[in-house]
Parts: structure tokens; sequence; C-alpha cells
């Protein structure tokens, strides 16, 4: 698209602001309708900007100019595809899943860290204010609960129905195996396409994070040096490290285009905006622009970099972000309208269920978590919580949007207690008026009490899932039992116990997550299983709500950080996981394989029952 100033005829600018006005009332639910930006902004949706305006503009000239004079009948059709086609660029982003079809044990669920990803690009995307010369089409959002056969076929019929310029994927360590398969065939189909990776392992195989991580620790000193010593790393351990970096290997820089390790909210759609000015676009010149004006990058909010592989240098090169955190309160909701699998969970009783999170981060610090570990190794704040009226907002949005049920997906959601305190008391408005709405989250045991219990299942909770881990937890790896230790007398096993009956009191149903490899005996094992197995005859744990678990060494973990000071082999997630199809998490990485996962696992059929979560991805 010619970019030379176009004069406006007032006449097309009335139209182009009547379109717009017409859009935001067509297309949005009314929530959305109160804000432009993000919620509370107090600016106004309809409105036009000088870029989008001389956007659109520009392509009704380009319209005029392939069409003629704008004419009535037959001839609209023509002119709106030739629209779309001048003005649009098609994007396709895929949430690469971490199992493959015939596990039973996991829990699919909304691809809500891709999801956020995208969220400020959606929101520009809604109300039609990317600001480019040309805007990107999300085509689609491939969110599959497992990777198969028919996985594959609907990837590859995407990619020749759309021929997208740019596809993003989204991936966990679990899943990466996956993303590079995905990749591979994003590049067999439509070799031009910019192929985009990011997601929680890529933030954790980010050799500059580490590296300004072990620079902060040497700065310190006394009992501070000593909490964040796992960071400490040597040069041997950081070229350990930069070897399991995505674009480490030759194959890699031939699938992948750029790597977001960190906050990817605004740094996306700066992105897409260098792609849209180089359309038509080729990996190489989207790149070598972006290499040569990183500052645009440098301003925006967020931490971590952009990684490419500059073939003339022969070297991964780095853009990074401004490392300014980022304000949840200041980002759009997310996007969920574009899913292309919905899922329903027997626990809300198959009905339509959004996902939510209020907040990043966790207080505790548990060895084999990667939450307060990402938080030092990206140097943001511990907890990132946003304002009880921010979420509020989101849900009376799904609501509007047909669903009956959210789930939070913090990782210990009650750990704010002034916080839930103000959510509670809006929430209780929203349930009072929504008679069938209900919630879950998930927490810790420490973390609530009976009176807490009944408030939450007064404003609507029905279902909390506990990270309870075993009966008797090793203190030393898993933080939150050496917390509790600091405010009661009771024991974990008491603890649990306790509050599993106030929740069946408060007509809260339980879901828990248990985790072997912890340095266990196998009594142990056996009175974490008899623990569990008396709550789910007590009617405390519904069928069906207890997932297992093998401690597995993630990327980011302190645990991971331990085994790459000792000089233990790392787990490379680049291989294909071999798992226990009953376990959440249980591969050749874990701490319990082979023959002896299978008998970990009859011994917990055998006790456990009906009360194993036993469900197969829909």
């Amino acid at each position: 698209m010619d970019a030379t100033p176009l004069t406006v005829p007032e006449e097309l600018a009335r139209g182009v602001r009547r379109a717009r006005a017409e859009h935001i009332d067509r297309e949005l639910y009314e929530e959305e309708k109160r804000w432009r930006w993000h919620p509370g902004d107090g600016e106004d949706p309809r409105t036009v900007s000088g870029t989008a305006l001389r956007r659109e503009i520009a392509v009704e000239h380009e319209i005029a100019a392939r069409l003629g004079p704008a004419a009535t009948g037959p001839e609209d059709a023509r002119r709106h595809g030739e629209r779309r086609r001048i003005k649009y660029f098609p994007v396709l982003f895929v949430s690469a899943p971490h199992i493959e079809e015939g596990a039973t044990g996991a829990f699919p669920g909304m691809p809500t860290p891709l999801l956020y990803a995208t969220c400020v690009l959606d929101r520009m995307l809604r109300i039609d204010e990317f600001p480019g010369a040309r805007v990107p089409e999300v085509v689609a959002v491939l969110n599959p609960p497992a990777y198969s056969p028919a996985f594959e076929e609907e990837l590859v019929a995407r990619l020749r129905e759309h021929r997208p310029v740019v596809v993003g994927i989204s991936n966990l360590s679990e899943g990466h195996h996956f993303a590079l398969r995905i990749a591979a065939t994003v590049k067999k189909e439509c070799p031009r396409a910019i192929v985009v990776l990011g997601g929680q392992h890529e933030d954790a195989v980010n050799p500059d994070a580490y590296r300004a991580a072990s620079r902060r620790v040497a700065g310190m000193s006394g009992r501070r040096q000593e909490n964040h010593d796992a960071f400490r790393i040597g040069a041997a351990e950081l070229g350990r490290l930069t070897a399991l970096q995505t674009l480490a290997r030759p194959v890699e820089r031939e699938l992948m285009d750029i790597v977001f390790a960190g906050d990817s909210a605004f740094a996306l759609p700066e992105v897409l905006k260098v792609v849209a000015d180089c359309l038509p676009a080729d990996p190489e010149t989207v790149k070598k622009r972006m290499l040569a004006d990183p500052d645009r990058f440098a301003e925006l909010p967020g931490v971590g970099s952009l990684f490419m592989y500059d073939w003339t240098a022969r070297r991964i090169e780095s853009v990074p972000l401004s490392g300014a955190p980022i304000d949840g309160d200041r980002l759009p909701y997310i996007d969920v309208t574009r899913l292309t699998h919905e899922n329903r969970f027997a626990i809300f009783g198959h009905r339509r269920t959004a996902q939510i999170m209020a907040c990043l981060g966790c207080k505790y610090a548990c060895s084999f978590c990667h939450e307060s570990a990402d938080a030092f190794l990206y140097e943001q704040p511990k907890i990132r919580q946003r304002s009880p009226q921010h979420v509020i907002g989101e849900i009376r949005l799904r609501i509007d949007q047909g669903f009956e049920a959210v789930f939070f997906d913090d990782s210990t959601f009650t750990q704010n207690r002034r916080w839930l305190a103000e959510f509670l008391t809006l929430l209780e408005e929203v349930a009072a008026g929504h008679g069938t709405f209900e919630w879950g989250c998930q927490t810790t045991v420490n973390d609530v009490d009976r009176e807490l219990l009944e408030r939450m299942s007064g404003a609507g909770c029905s279902y909390v899932y506990f990270g309870v881990e075993s009966a008797e937890p090793d203190g030393a790896r898993v933080q939150k039992v050496r917390q509790l230790l600091l405010v009661s007398k009771a024991d974990w096993t008491e603890r649990f116990r306790d509050v599993a009956h106030w929740c069946r009191k408060a007509g809260i149903r339980v879901g828990t997550s248990l985790q072997f490899g912890l340095g266990e005996t196998p009594e142990q094992r056996l009175r974490t299983l008899d623990l569990v197995a008396e709550l789910h005859r007590d009617g405390c744990i519904p069928d069906g709500c207890v997932a297992l678990n093998v401690n597995s060494p993630y990327p980011g973990t302190r645990q991971w950080l331990q085994m790459l000071q000792s000089g233990a082999a790392l787990p490379d997630y680049r291989e294909k996981l071999v798992r226990h199809p009953a376990f959440e998490t249980a591969h050749q990485f874990s701490a319990i394989t082979g023959p002896d996962v299978e008998a970990l696992y009859l011994l917990a059929a055998d006790r456990l029952g009906r009360a194993l979560h036993q469900e197969q991805p829909a």
C-alpha cells in the first residue's frame, strides 16, 4: 500500500466513523464497549484514530483504482472481497498440546498463556485499531487437547486454506517436542511463513535471564544471597544452559524465526507492525528490520527478549524489552471467541467454563514449581495481582458470552486475604444476579479456613483444587509445608483432613494433586493414598478429582537449577516424552520411571478407585 500522505475527504471520513460505530455496536459485548485499550481507561472504542482513518481511506482508494467507482448489486460482494485482500494478512495461532491422544490423567484446559500473550493484539483487532498499513486477521486459534492425527490434519487444512503470513506457537516444556513438530509442518506447507514461538518453556531456557540473575546474586550478601544461591551459576553452567535454548541447533533455526522469552503482550503487536510494513514479507526481511531498530522494542512494557538467528553474523541475536513490569489492570480481557476447542469439565456438570488468571506468582518457593523462580529470574514482583474490579469485569463479560462457570488458574488463588475479601464482596453481587453461576480455584490448605470457605461458597464457589502433594511432604522441597508449621500446630495430614471436611460442610467439592518422587518412603506413599481414599469415602472428594503426578525437573524451577549446578545431565525437552497415560506428569525425565511408575499407578488405582481422574480429552 502506498505510504504517501492522503487527503481525507470529509464524506469518506464520516463513512469510516459511521462504520466503526456500527462495528462496535454489532461485534462487542456490553462489558467491552465501556473502554478502549483496557478496562477503566475512560476512552471510547468508537473513536477512529488518525492512523486507522488514513488506512481505511487508502484501502478505498486502492479498491477504486482496481475496480472503479463504487456500485451497487453484485459488484458489492466483489468489492468486499477485494477489501479483505487489500486490508488484511492472515495469522494463525497454535497452543501446542503437551499430551498425545490416549492420555487420561491430564486436565486439558483453555490456553490462557497464549490468550494473555495475544490480548493486546486481540483488542486492537476487535476495535479495528491495529496501527499499521495492513491488519493481521487471526484466522483461528488452534487449541487441541492432545496431539493426534486428527489435529495434524486440521493444522494442514488450515495452512493450505489460509496460507498464513505469521504462525504463532505457544508451548510448555512438556509440549516443546510437539511445538517443534508443529513448526516443521508449518514450514513444509508454507515455507515463507514467519514462525514465532513463545511460552513458559522459552522463558525458562533464556540464558540472558540466567546470566543477569546470577550477576544480581553475586552482588548480594548474607541471608539474601543464600536464599537465591540456586541462581548463582558460572560459565560452564551457562554453556550447558545455552545448548538447550531454542535456536541453539541448526534445525531449529530453519523452523523458528522469532522466539519470545518473557512478556509478549505488547511485543507481539510490534512484531506484526514490522511484518505489515514489510509485506509481502519473508522471515529474513522481517528479522533484519527488527534488528536494525531495536529501540522500538526497548520502549515497550514487559520483561525478557526476542531472539532471532542472524544467518549473516552466524549467531543468535537478542532484542530486549524495557524490563518494566506489566500492570495487569492495563491489559484488556483475553479474547476467547476464536478457540477451535471448547472445554467442558465434569466437575462443573460439563457446562461452558472460562478460565481466568487473577494473579501471577506465588508467595511460596517450592523447589519443583517455576512460579516464584520466574519472578526472581525476570526481576519481577513475586505476586502480580489484578484489581478485584478488573477481574469482576472479566467475569461479567464471560457471563454475557454464555459461560456458566469460571475456574481461576492462579496457582494460589487465596494467598492474599485482603484482596480476596474485596473480591468476594463484589462477586457476591454477581452471583446474586446469576443463580446458576459457579466457580472454582486452586490453592493450598494453608490459605483457607472454615469461615473463608463458607463465604466462598456463598459467592458461588463449588470446587477447590488443592496441591496437597503428599500426606507427609518433605518440608525442604515443599516450602508451603514449612510455612504451615510456622503458623499452626496441625501437621499437614490433619490440616488437609480438616480443610476437606470444612469444604464438604460448605458445599464445596475438593480436588487434589498428589506428587510422588519427592523422597517419600513406600510407607508414606501408602499413608498418602489411604488419606485420600478416606476423604473420598467421606464424600469430601468426588469421583475423578484426584490427579497423579511424578516429580519432574522442569526448566525454570529451583530443582532444575540444582541439577544444573550439580553437573548432572539436564533433561532436553526437545525429546518426545514417553509418558504414563494415567499421570499428569510421568515420563523419562521424572523421578520415577518404567516399571516403577506402573507399579505406583496400580497401587493408586487399587487404593483410590473411582477417585482417580481418568478422562479422555474430548
